[in-house]
C-alpha cells in the first residue's frame, strides 16, 4: 500500500497576522491607570457608558423672597430683644431706687422715734438734776425725789408699750417667771410666787424679760 503525502498549509505572520492579545490588554490597563478613565465595555457605546447629568433649574426669585423674609424676621427679633433689654434695665433701676427710698424712709422713721423718746426722757433728767441740787441741804428730798422720778419713768415707759409683769402672790408661770429659789413655807400655797428678785416686763403684749422670783414649796415637816 502506497502512502500519500498531504501538505498542510502553514500560515506565517505575513500571510495572516494575529494581534498580540496580551500586549493589547496591558496597553489598555496602563492607559486606564494613567487617565483614570473607565472604558466602556465591548459592544456598549460611549453614550450608554456615561450617565447623562440632569440639572434642575433654580428659582432665583423665590430664593430672593425667602432671604428677604428671613432678613425682616431677623430685624424684628433684634428690635424686640432691644426693647426687652431696655425694659429690664428700667425695671432694675426702678427696683434699686425703691430700695434706696425704703432704706431712707426706715432710717428717717427710726431717727424720729429716737428723737421723740429722748424728748420724753428729758423731763426725768431735769427732775434728777433738781433732786441732786436740793438734796445737798435736805437729804430727805433725795429719797422723795428718786421715788418721784421712778414713778415718772415707769409711766413714760408704759406709754411706749412697756408693761410690768405682776409676780408676787401670783401662781408661778414658767412662760413669765424664772424661778431662782424654792422656799419652804406654810404661809403660801405651793407654786406661788412669794418674792420678786427682779421685775419682768412685756412690750406690746410680748415677753421682753421674765421676772426672776422665789417660789413657795410645802414644808416637809
Amino acid at each position: 500500500m502506497v502512502k500519500k503525502r498531504v501538505k498542510i498549509p502553514v500560515k506565517t505572520a505575513q500571510q495572516d497576522p494575529e494581534p498580540d492579545v496580551r500586549e493589547e490588554e496591558v496597553r489598555e490597563a496602563d492607559e486606564q491607570q494613567e487617565g483614570h478613565v473607565e472604558q466602556p465595555e465591548a459592544g456598549e457605546s460611549q453614550e450608554t457608558a456615561e450617565p447623562e447629568s440632569e440639572t434642575t433649574p433654580v428659582d432665583t426669585e423665590a430664593l430672593k423672597k425667602e432671604v428677604e423674609q428671613l432678613r425682616e424676621e431677623l430685624e424684628k427679633a433684634r428690635a424686640e430683644a432691644a426693647e426687652y433689654k431696655d425694659r429690664w434695665l428700667r425695671a432694675v433701676a426702678e427696683m434699686e431706687n425703691m430700695r434706696k427710698r425704703l432704706e431712707k424712709r426706715f432710717t428717717d422713721e427710726a431717727e424720729r422715734e429716737k428723737r421723740r423718746f429722748l424728748r420724753a426722757i428729758l423731763p426725768l433728767v431735769d427732775n434728777l438734776e433738781m433732786v441732786i441740787k436740793h438734796s445737798e441741804t435736805n437729804p430727805e428730798v433725795l429719797r422723795e425725789g428718786v421715788k418721784m422720778i421712778y414713778q415718772d419713768l415707769l409711766r413714760t415707759l408704759q406709754t411706749e408699750g412697756l408693761e410690768p409683769i405682776p409676780s408676787v402672790g401670783q401662781k408661778f408661770d414658767p412662760f413669765l417667771h424664772e424661778a431662782v429659789e424654792v422656799v419652804e413655807t406654810k404661809e403660801h400655797p405651793e407654786e406661788t410666787v412669794v418674792d420678786e428678785v427682779q421685775r419682768g416686763y412685756r412690750y406690746k403684749g410680748e415677753l421682753l424679760r421674765p421676772a426672776r422670783v422665789r417660789v413657795a414649796k410645802k414644808d416637809g415637816k
